[in-house]
């Protein structure tokens, strides 16, 4: 088990888009962190960049919807830091987009649901306990989806998202006299891998679904994210935070 005063941090869906950006945020203000995807290859290109190449930070290889994996990675958690102060549950995916509920693949729902929503129940189980000594703060990385609904994503987001906000809300009430502050971030279309996928060359043209009048970026959520789990936001709780361009203003 390490020692020290220096905050640790996990970060889950860590090797690309919001996931890697929160990780980068956390490093360049000094926090340990230790980033989650599934991909070797992209996990050890981010370490092999700034910020991480200089830092004591580290990449484990793990897919969250698998029983196994999840219970691994929390196993070497604690048996290496045997505490966590800081969480950001990003890892994600988008299933059928565009896919109307009737012609919805049950196979996707099922991916969808196990990802977004049990998988980050799964790691709040995990990553709770190791924050009950000295408290700590979560993000859940939600969506705009989590507030309205979104064609763009489909029924199985939409409903993964609505659901995470739920389980964001009711895990904020039951930790918070522990010490432990739970929030989430609400993006809008962000500028990441996934998006370009779904929407190819004509991405930028949806920028214009925001009334700033472009699309987010991936840094604009980790500064979000940072701000939570900083001393900043020390007495919010259970919000989850719109980082949309004033889409849910309108």
């Amino acid at each position: 088990m390490t020692t020290g005063n220096k905050r640790r941090a996990l970060v889950t869906g860590a090797t690309e888009g919001i996931g890697l950006a929160c990780a980068s945020a956390l490093v360049r203000v000094g926090v340990q962190v230790l980033l989650v995807g599934r991909s070797t290859a992209k996990g050890e290109r981010a370490m092999a960049a700034a910020p991480f190449a200089a830092s004591d930070s580290r990449f484990y290889a793990a897919d969250l919807a698998q029983a196994d994996d999840l219970r691994r990675l929390f196993d070497e958690i604690d048996t290496r830091w045997g505490r966590l102060d800081i969480a950001i549950n990003n890892a994600g995916i988008d299933g059928a987009s565009f896919t109307p509920l009737t012609d919805y693949p049950d196979e996707a729902w099922h991916q969808v649901m196990a990802l977004n929503l049990t998988g980050v129940y799964l790691c709040m189980k995990r990553e709770i306990p190791l924050m009950m000594s000295s408290g700590g703060a979560i993000v859940n990385v939600a969506s705009i989806a989590g507030l309205r609904a979104s064609y763009t994503g489909g029924c199985a987001y939409t409903a993964s998202k609505h659901g995470l906000l739920g389980l964001t809300k009711s895990a904020a009430l039951e930790y918070a006299r522990h010490g432990i502050r739970i929030n989430a971030v609400c993006p809008g279309l962000v500028r990441t891998a996934m998006s370009e996928a779904v929407f190819g060359d004509k991405l930028d043209e949806h920028g214009d679904l925001h009334p700033l009048g472009r699309l987010c970026e991936a840094d604009e959520v980790a500064a979000a994210a940072l701000w939570l789990v900083s001393p900043a936001a020390s007495f919010i709780t259970g919000v989850s935070l719109p980082v949309d361009g004033g889409i849910m203003a309108g």
